[in-house]
């Protein structure tokens, strides 16, 4: 096990506390010692296991306890996976190098994201707790990444929790931990994710949804660098920086009394604020090039280019969602795609309403020949012109085979 750590990327290691050939607890050592990142659950006979909690304590990701339940094994393994994926995927801030980039890409060129990259390169080093804020699908969760990766506690772990998914009574046991017997189903001690954390990252996703409760906890842990598990009395100490994130008017919410005036001043260290897509001009070509790709690497596809009216329809659109749902009809878009080039009727129905362009439904009349096709293209100077006919060729003559066919490709060519 200790040979392919050091010779492989390992995601995840399952360790029991006792072993034949050695100790969990001594090998979980020596583990963090080759990677310090790599998420590590233990596996114990018995739900009171120090061993266990002391691993916890020193970082381990969570403990399993025997009779191992395979569900609960797989959920375990999952979220592992993801902590090691927020932790090591490269965070690229380069637009130039998007296309060989491994890992996720902060794509952008336009004045407010090159106001962002100057933010991260200014307050990601510097030890004190950082507020990002932008509309949801903006990419806050890829800018708290990249303040960890050029932070000093790159060797530290980074764990994420969105406040906004995880029930208020689990949100707090999430956060702090909870004894065994604390409440009902507390079957045994968990160690929270500020203790986990310790000489790491923790990144608060969607902090405006945090109950009032523990936004009180939430602000002595800031303060003091102190909480208390859930059911105890027992303070404990820890070394965690955070990082926040919120779409929510947090100004407003505190006027309201909805949130804690003196944690809005603590979490707001250092604020970065995430344009809309919406105001980052050609920001949005860069961004269709980058997951036209990433679409044709995940379907298998060849797709070659957009054509420029569906260019134009994906520029006239509000994007409420932002990156992440132009990500995702860039995506559904290349699915849909029969040719080498993406064309408007490929694109999503809600896309073309919103720009006022027929649905995809209502254009099979389109041109009535190739010789309009052709004429049409020409006029619009397309530079694509062979692969947007040939493209459009395509996709009518494979519509037609399959309406004649009722839907066989094969029964309508006998």
């Amino acid at each position: 096990g200790l040979d392919l750590a050091k010779t492989a990327h390992v995601d995840v290691a399952i360790i029991d506390v006792l072993l034949p050939d050695g100790d969990g607890l001594e090998l979980y050592r020596q583990l963090h010692e080759i990677d310090s990142t790599m998420p590590v659950v233990f596996v114990t006979a018995s739900g009171s296991s120090n061993t266990a909690i002391e691993a916890m304590q020193l970082g381990a990701l969570d403990y399993l306890v025997k009779p191992l339940n395979i569900a609960e094994v797989r959920k375990v393994v999952q979220r592992a996976v993801e902590v090691r994926r927020m932790a090591s995927n490269p965070v690229t801030m380069d637009p130039a190098s998007a296309e060989s980039a491994e890992g996720d890409v902060i794509i952008g060129r336009s004045p407010p994201m090159q106001e962002v990259y100057k933010a991260i390169g200014l307050v990601a080093s510097q030890n004190v707790t950082v507020l990002i804020r932008g509309e949801s699908g903006t990419g806050k969760e890829l800018v708290a990444r990249a303040l960890y990766q050029f932070s000093k506690r790159v060797d530290g772990p980074f764990l994420a929790v969105n406040c906004a998914a995880i029930p208020e009574p689990l949100l707090e046991s999430e956060l702090f931990g909870h004894e065994k017997g604390a409440f009902t189903g507390a079957d045994k001690r968990r160690i929270g994710k500020f203790e986990q954390c310790k000489g790491g990252t923790l990144f608060l996703d969607e902090i405006g949804d945090m109950p009032p409760l523990l936004q009180s906890k939430l602000l002595r842990v800031l303060q003091e660098q102190q909480f208390q598990r859930v059911g105890s009395n027992e303070t404990i100490t820890t070394d965690v920086r955070v990082i926040a994130a919120t779409n929510r008017d947090l100004e407003k919410m505190v006027s309201e009394g909805k949130f804690r005036e003196d944690l809005y001043y603590r979490l707001n260290g250092y604020t970065i604020f995430l344009p809309p897509l919406r105001e980052r001009g050609k920001d949005l070509d860069l961004l269709v090039e980058h997951f036209l790709r990433q679409a044709n690497l995940e379907l298998d596809k060849s797709v070659r280019g957009i054509a420029p009216d569906a260019l134009e329809i994906l520029r006239r659109y509000s994007w409420p969602g932002n990156v992440r749902e132009l990500q995702n009809v860039i995506r559904q878009a290349v699915l849909q795609t029969t040719g080498s080039v993406l064309l408007p009727d490929f694109l999503p129905d809600n896309v073309l309403r919103a720009v006022g362009e027929p649905d995809t439904a209502d254009t099979q009349a389109g041109y009535d020949t190739v010789d309009q096709l052709i004429r049409s293209k020409l006029r619009s100077k397309t530079p694509n012109l062979y692969d947007e006919v040939v493209g459009t060729v395509e996709e009518r003559l494979v519509s037609a085979v399959l309406q004649d066919g009722g839907g066989d490709a094969h029964a309508a060519l006998q």
